[in-house]
C-alpha cells in the first residue's frame, strides 16, 4: 500500500513536470526574433537598403527586406521602425498577401522609433516572406528598422516616454539626479519572456522527483 501511495507521488510529479516543460515550450515559441539590431537572425536578407551602424536604412518608396519565410504561429508581427519626411501615406505590405496602410491603423511614423504592431495572422498571411516598406517619396524619406519580431502580445514592446520634469531645481538639487535617470531610453530589449525561470522550475522539479525515486529505492532494498 505504501509503495502504490509512493507511485503516485511520483507519476502525479512527473506528470506535473512535463506540463511545465510544454508551458516552457510554448513560451519560447511566443516570440520569434526575425532582426535584432539590424542583423537577420534566420535566412533572410535585405533586397532594398542596407546595414548603416547597427540599423536597416532604405528609401521610402521601396525598401524591400526578405524575411526568410519565417512560419506565422503567432498573431503579432512588431516592426521598431522610423522615418523621416511626410509619412502619411507609408505603407507595409507583407508576403504579397495585405498592405497595410498605418493611417488606417492610427499610426504616425516619426523620426523617432515606435513598435508598428501589424494583425497578420487574422489576415491571412502564415508566412513571412517579403515585407515592404513603401508609399513615401524615394529622394526625401528614409526607413529605418532596428528589430522586426513576431510575438503573440499586441502591446508595444518599447517602454513609455519618460516626461521631463520642468519644475525649476536648485543646483544642489540637479547635482543628486543620477546620470543614470537623465539617459535616453529609445528601444529596450525586445520579445523578452520568463523563459530562464520557467526552465529553472522544471529543472528543480526534475531534481525533485530523482531525489524521491533514489529514496523509494532505498527504502525497497
Amino acid at each position: 500500500m505504501k509503495g502504490f501511495k509512493l507511485r503516485k507521488v511520483f507519476t502525479t510529479m512527473v506528470a506535473f513536470v512535463c506540463l511545465m516543460m510544454l508551458m516552457s515550450a510554448n513560451v519560447l515559441a511566443a516570440t520569434t526574433e526575425i532582426i535584432k539590431d539590424g542583423e537577420f537572425q534566420n535566412a533572410g536578407f535585405i533586397n532594398a537598403g542596407e546595414v548603416v551602424d547597427g540599423i536597416i536604412q532604405g528609401p521610402g518608396n521601396w525598401t524591400q527586406l526578405n524575411c526568410g519565410d519565417a512560419a506565422v504561429e503567432v498573431p503579432y508581427l512588431h516592426i521598431i521602425v522610423k522615418a523621416t519626411g511626410d509619412t502619411a501615406a507609408a505603407q507595409i505590405a507583407v508576403s504579397d498577401t495585405y498592405t497595410f496602410t498605418l493611417a488606417d491603423l492610427g499610426i504616425t511614423l516619426t523620426e523617432e522609433y515606435q513598435d508598428v504592431v501589424l494583425p497578420v495572422q487574422e489576415n491571412g498571411i502564415t508566412l513571412l516572406s517579403w515585407v515592404n516598406l513603401m508609399g513615401l517619396d524615394g529622394g526625401t524619406s528614409v526607413y529605418t528598422v532596428k528589430d522586426v519580431f513576431l510575438s503573440d502580445d499586441a502591446a508595444s514592446s518599447l517602454a513609455p516616454a519618460v516626461t521631463e520634469d520642468t519644475t525649476a531645481k536648485s543646483p544642489e538639487e540637479a547635482a543628486e539626479v543620477p546620470a543614470e535617470a537623465t539617459a535616453e531610453t529609445e528601444v529596450p530589449k525586445t520579445g523578452s519572456s520568463d523563459t530562464l525561470a520557467i526552465i529553472s522550475f522544471v529543472a528543480l522539479l526534475g531534481s525533485a522527483a530523482a531525489v524521491i525515486l533514489l529514496k523509494n529505492k532505498k527504502v525497497q532494498a
